[in-house]
């Protein structure tokens, strides 16, 4: 399984996309290699990202922050049992939904009880990872996606049913529409086996498009 470690293998996978495909080529020109953008792995990675679902990303940073220090748990083995532990009303203060707490808990309750081996991702193919996440309530597609893509690196990985993806790929390659999940998964196949690098430079790109409207 090919993972990005390091912003070199990033822009290596940047340009040998760029060989063979002029609108990447022309945001990689204008807008250069993407941060990593890394994410812990485990139980942590993914209530950051369970958080980070449907928030812009500075508010998303100021409930994790604010979560983490509730949560006060370093240890990513005990960090389940301390969430469990948590009075409801207490996660809520810190601005998370009733949804993504419930989300959380199940997600706490599986790696408690052995369901979910966090730890054994590391080692497991894309589609194992994604299907084991997904078996949990709360997570779906987009999450499973998000932390085989920041927190596992994988290289070839790209969660679709992103909305900034839909309009990044609508904007930069003409379309009437913004591609639905589906159909952009099926667009994004050209880019194997570098999708995950893709993604990354799309979002790049639609902030960059974003910023000069403002």
């Amino acid at each position: 399984m090919q993972t990005y470690k390091t912003q070199k293998q990033l822009q290596a996978a940047l340009e040998t996309l760029s060989a063979s495909d002029k609108k990447l080529a022309a945001a990689f020109q204008e807008y250069g290699t993407p941060p990593m953008r890394p994410l812990a792995e485990g139980f942590i990675g993914l209530t950051r990202i369970l958080i980070s679902q449907q928030v812009s990303t500075a508010a998303a940073a100021t409930i994790q922050a604010r979560f983490e220090a509730l949560l006060d748990e370093d240890d990513e083995a005990r960090a389940p049992y301390a969430l469990l532990a948590l009075p409801e009303e207490d996660v809520r203060a810190c601005g998370i939904s009733r949804a993504k707490q419930s989300y959380m808990r199940h997600l706490a309750e599986a790696v408690v009880s052995g369901e979910l081996n966090v730890a054994a991702l590391r080692k497991a193919d894309n589609q194992t990872v994604y299907d084991q996440l997904t078996a949990i309530k709360g997570i779906g597609p987009w999450t499973a996606q998000c932390y085989l893509l920041f927190s596992l690196r994988r290289a070839d990985m790209f969660p679709a049913g992103d909305l900034a993806l839909q309009q990044a790929v609508r904007i930069m390659y003409g379309m009437e529409a913004r591609p639905e999940a589906a159909e952009l998964s099926a667009f994004a196949a050209r880019w194997a086996p570098h999708r995950g690098a893709a993604a990354r430079l799309l979002w790049t790109y639609y902030n960059g498009e974003q910023a000069k409207n403002r």
